[in-house]
């Protein structure tokens, strides 16, 4: 980015080591970084109006539902790489904030808008944060399709030398602005619509003496031509189907499917394989966006009995004893971006504060890293396309994930998320960490050698 207008300020030095949550040192002074969201919660007929004028209501917040969960994943993968940075949601109506809270955990804060018109709650948005130091406040809207988390860190190194920056959009306006210094004048104007309001920021910004970036141009999405316009449409077009298998009673997962059902995308879907009772029991459906249905016991079999059931595009198989970090079906959807990738996964971390089990997810990661080898615990995902491929999975009883994967690599490389999936170290406590461990990586030798998967099913769990 380069600085429009007289540049009054000296480039100052690239940001420095944190000093402590969220301020940092830029050319000597200490600077608090925000970076606010905002964001209305998608109820039909209250967002993206224009766009439902087109397509519908349900349908239009369904696709800003999408927009909104793929900004918040890319400020998420921005906020792993400035853990300095500040994020705040700043969401409207006031009055759902329940909602808004329990669909969209992450690494931020909470807070509800003000009235007012856009111009003035992007006023009292650049006044949160730090009291005291500089402050440098960078405002995003949640409806641009090709968002990237380049344009975020670009617009914060913007503000180490200029005093504002601007992101246009392709229709007249902007999605970002960020300000180094105060200017209320750029806020003053009461109509936020039409093609000059980027340009007439811009000039009010210039008038007001202060030197101005500006970014890559982007794509706002409010209207049915808007869509045909849009990079890479396919991605978000993409369904998820997240299948668990498991023995038992599904009460065990409530606390699981708490957690993963108002985080899924619109059209996503959880299905439940019991390997309890009777194969082709017809399907019980335990709530709108989870069903259950039973299979022959055995992970492999579960796994594709789930496949069977599901009219996604991209499977994601989790264990019941697991848990994702926030904004998951944004991180599994990057396998659609990559034309390099067969296979995803999670890192691994253990539930506790255990050294050894630490020792073994960090020998698990490094094992995932060099090998490409992930097992089960750690979210294998992969697009349907590549699983038919596959054959499914061809163990029926263990070692599923293994072969699976082997079998994936000869088809592309493995993406690998860096938020660590959460599982249970149960198995580890009850029958030993070490010799658990000697087990696993017996039991992987054995699997080598060929020894078929009933006898090993059967050996693994006496010991």
């Amino acid at each position: 980015m380069k600085c429009s207008g007289q540049d009054r300020l000296a480039k100052a030095p690239e940001a420095g080591k944190a000093l402590g949550w969220p301020n940092i040192t830029i050319g000597g002074r200490a600077v608090a970084r925000t970076l606010i969201v905002f964001l209305r919660y998608p109820e039909p007929g209250r967002v993206k109006t224009r766009l439902a004028a087109g397509m519908g209501a349900a349908p239009a917040a369904a696709f800003y539902e999408r927009l909104l969960r793929r900004t918040l994943g890319i400020v998420a993968d921005f906020w792993e790489n400035h853990r300095d940075v500040e994020i705040v949601l700043f969401f409207d109506p006031m009055e759902r904030e329940a909602e808004v809270r329990w669909a969209f955990p992450g690494p931020w804060r909470f807070v509800a808008q003000p009235s007012g018109h856009l111009g003035e709650r992007m006023r009292a948005a650049c006044e949160l944060g730090s009291g005291q130091a500089e402050r440098h406040s960078v405002v995003i809207g949640c409806d641009i399709g090709d968002l990237q988390s380049a344009d975020l860190d670009d617009a914060f190194r913007a503000l180490n030398h200029c005093d504002a920056v601007l992101g246009p959009a392709r229709d007249g306006g902007f999605y970002l602005i960020g300000l180094a210094r105060r200017c209320d004048a750029v806020f003053l104007p009461a109509s936020w619509g039409g093609s000059e309001v980027c340009g007439r920021a811009l000039a009010t910004l210039q008038r007001e003496g202060l030197t101005v970036a500006l970014g890559k141009e982007r794509n706002d999405i409010d209207r049915v031509e808007d869509l045909m316009r849009l990079p890479g449409r396919d991605y978000f077009d993409r369904r998820v189907a997240i299948i668990i298998p498991f023995l038992g009673s599904p009460s065990r997962l409530e606390k699981l499917l708490e957690f993963l059902e108002p985080q899924l995308w619109p059209a996503d879907e959880i299905i439940l394989v019991s390997g309890e009772g009777l194969p082709g029991t017809a399907t019980c459906r335990i709530s709108a966006r989870t069903r259950m249905v039973r299979a022959r016991r055995g992970r492999g079999l579960q796994l594709n009995c789930g496949v069977r059931e599901s009219r996604s595009d991209l499977l994601w198989f989790l264990h019941e004893d697991s848990t994702p970090p926030p904004n998951f079906a944004y991180h599994v959807r990057k396998l659609v971006l990559s034309q390099h990738h067969s296979l995803g996964c999670f890192r691994l971390a253990f539930d506790g504060h255990s050294r050894a089990l630490a020792l073994i997810a960090r020998w698990a990661n490094i094992r995932t890293s060099i090998l490409q080898l992930p097992y089960g615990d750690q979210g294998i995902f992969c697009e349907r396309a590549t699983y038919d491929q596959l054959n499914g999975f061809r163990r029926a009883y263990i070692m599923e994930d293994v072969d699976f994967v082997r079998s994936a690599r000869r088809l592309g490389k493995l993406l690998i998320i860096p938020q660590p999936l959460r599982t249970s170290p149960a198995r580890y406590v009850k029958c030993g960490i070490l010799r658990a461990s000697l087990v696993n990586h017996l039991l992987f030798g054995l699997y080598l050698a060929g020894i078929d998967d009933r006898k090993l099913y059967s050996w693994y769990y006496r010991c």
